[in-house]
């Protein structure tokens, strides 16, 4: 029969009367409360270390920032490909309305749409890193 020591948690042999790992006497644990004191602190010092990581400020500081600087970055390449689409929009012919400029002015449509998507992936992706950092 093998079980578990009450503070490490390692897996001890049948018939050892030290834990091999911290050294802690088996023979003065309750030989009833072996089994059960073993696996609530296995899994309590588990669930401690994971609740210490989510619950890092440092981290959710860290997700917070990073998502900022993800949307701002969003935002500036989406401000500047609406611009040049403006600008492609504003081109003039020298005769007049020609076929060029129907071109331009519908690629200066299709820059402001591709600014809008811009804007849009930079909500999104901010608001996974938000979640990231707010998740335990």
């Amino acid at each position: 029969m093998m079980f578990y020591c009450p503070k490490c948690g390692t897996t001890i042999e049948e018939g050892r009367t030290v834990c091999p790992n911290c050294g802690l006497d088996i023979t003065e644990v309750n030989p009833i409360l072996k089994n059960a004191a073993s696996s609530v602190n296995s899994s309590a010092a588990f669930d401690v270390k994971a609740e210490k990581r989510a619950g890092n400020p440092a981290v959710k500081y860290v997700y917070f920032v990073l998502a900022a600087v993800v949307l701002i970055m969003f935002f500036i390449a989406a401000a500047k490909i609406a611009y040049g689409g403006n600008k492609i929009q504003q081109i003039e012919s020298i005769g007049g309305e020609t076929l060029e400029e129907a071109y331009y002015y519908d690629l200066g449509s299709i820059y402001a749409g591709y600014a809008m998507i811009s804007c849009a992936l930079g909500i999104f992706f901010s608001s996974v890193l938000v979640w990231l950092g707010l998740k335990k």
